[in-house]
C-alpha cells in the first residue's frame, strides 16, 4: 500500500489550483507537501504531475491514477465519517465569514446549543477547499443566489438600503434620489465589488458608473467605516443588525431594493446534508434569519429615514 498521507496530498493537488493552495488545505508547509508528492511518485515509479514555476498539472499517468484512486479514497472518507457521526452528531464544524461570525452567529451560539444541542465550531474562511477536503461540515456564506445547486440551501435572500452615520449630512440636505447617491462617497466590501453599481442600476440610475470611495475586507469593517462617517454603505439584514438597532447607521432615502445576494448553507457532501444535526441546524438558521429579516422590516417601516 502507498502511504495514505501521500495519496491524500495527491488528491488535494489534483483538485487545487496550485501546490501551494493544496498544501494550505492540509495545513502543511509547501516543502512538506512536495515531499509527500515525491514519495508517492517514487512509490509508483511514475511522474504524476507536469511541473512549472506557476503550477503543476496532472500528467497522463496522474490522470489515470486519479480516476482509479479517487473513488477508493472517497469510500474511505465516507466509511470513516459514518463512524465519527455516531459520536459527533452534536458537534458541527462551520466555515463562515468574519462578519457573519462576529456580528450574527457568535451571539446566538448559546441559544443554538440550548435549543438544539448542537455545538458549532466556527472557522473563518471562504475557501471552498475547506468543504471539498471536509475540514468543515458546512459553510454559511453570502454571495450571489445559487441556481440549481445540489449541495446548497438558501437561508435568507437579502435586500439593501443606503445608510450612513447620522452626522454625515448634518446641516445639509441628504441624498434622496439614485443620482444624489451616485455623487456621495460610496463604500463597499472588496469581495462584493460592484454591489453599488448593481443596486443603483436597479434603482433606475442611468448615469456614469459611480465612483467607490473605499473598499473594505469585511462587512463589519464596511459598517464600522460608515458608522464613523466615512461614507454611504448598503445595509443588508443580519450583519448590519447591530448598527441599525443602535442607530449608528440610519437610512437617508426610502429606496429599499432586493439584491441578487443570499446567505446560503453549503455542505461538504450529500451524506453530511442528510445528518439529523445538520438538518436541525438548517431549520434553526432559517428561523433565526427570518427573525432578523422581520426586525429589518420593522426598522425600515418605522421610518428610520433622517
Amino acid at each position: 500500500m502507498p502511504p495514505l498521507e501521500a495519496v491524500e496530498a495527491f488528491l488535494a493537488a489534483a483538485r487545487s489550483r496550485s501546490f501551494r493552495a493544496a498544501a494550505a488545505s492540509l495545513a502543511l508547509s509547501p516543502s512538506a507537501f512536495s515531499r509527500r508528492i515525491q514519495l508517492l511518485e517514487r512509490f509508483a515509479g511514475r511522474q504524476l504531475f507536469q511541473r512549472s514555476n506557476a503550477s503543476a498539472i496532472l500528467s497522463a499517468d496522474g490522470e489515470r491514477y486519479l480516476a482509479n484512486v479517487a473513488p477508493a479514497i472517497e469510500a474511505i472518507l465516507h466509511a470513516t465519517n459514518s463512524l465519527r457521526q455516531v459520536d459527533a452528531e452534536g458537534t458541527l464544524r462551520m466555515a463562515t465569514s468574519h462578519s457573519m461570525a462576529a456580528e450574527w452567529l457568535m451571539p446566538r451560539l448559546p441559544k443554538l446549543l440550548s435549543e438544539t444541542g448542537i455545538a458549532l465550531e466556527l472557522t473563518v474562511s471562504r475557501d471552498p477547499e475547506s468543504l471539498r477536503s471536509q475540514a468543515v461540515d458546512v459553510a454559511l456564506w453570502g454571495g450571489p443566489t445559487p441556481e440549481l445547486a445540489s449541495l446548497v440551501d438558501v437561508i435568507a435572500n437579502l435586500d439593501a438600503v443606503p445608510v450612513a452615520a447620522p452626522r454625515l449630512f448634518a446641516g445639509r440636505s441628504p441624498p434622496r434620489t439614485p443620482a444624489d447617491l451616485a455623487g456621495q462617497p460610496l463604500i463597499e466590501v472588496r469581495a462584493n465589488a460592484g454591489l453599488w453599481r448593481h443596486w443603483l442600476r436597479k434603482a433606475g440610475y442611468s448615469g456614469p458608473p459611480p465612483a467607490v470611495a473605499a473598499r473594505y475586507d469585511t462587512n463589519q469593517l464596511k459598517n464600522e467605516a460608515a458608522a464613523s462617517g466615512l461614507g454611504v454603505a448598503l445595509a443588508t439584514p443580519m450583519v448590519a443588525e447591530r448598527f441599525l438597532a443602535d442607530q449608528r447607521l440610519v437610512a437617508f432615502t426610502r429606496l429599499r431594493l432586493p439584491t441578487d445576494q443570499s446567505y446560503c448553507l453549503h455542505y461538504a457532501s450529500s451524506d453530511v446534508r442528510l445528518r439529523r444535526s445538520v438538518q436541525s441546524l438548517l431549520h434553526w438558521l432559517r428561523a433565526e434569519a427570518q427573525s432578523s429579516l422581520k426586525r429589518y422590516d420593522r426598522w425600515y417601516e418605522a421610518g428610520s429615514c433622517a
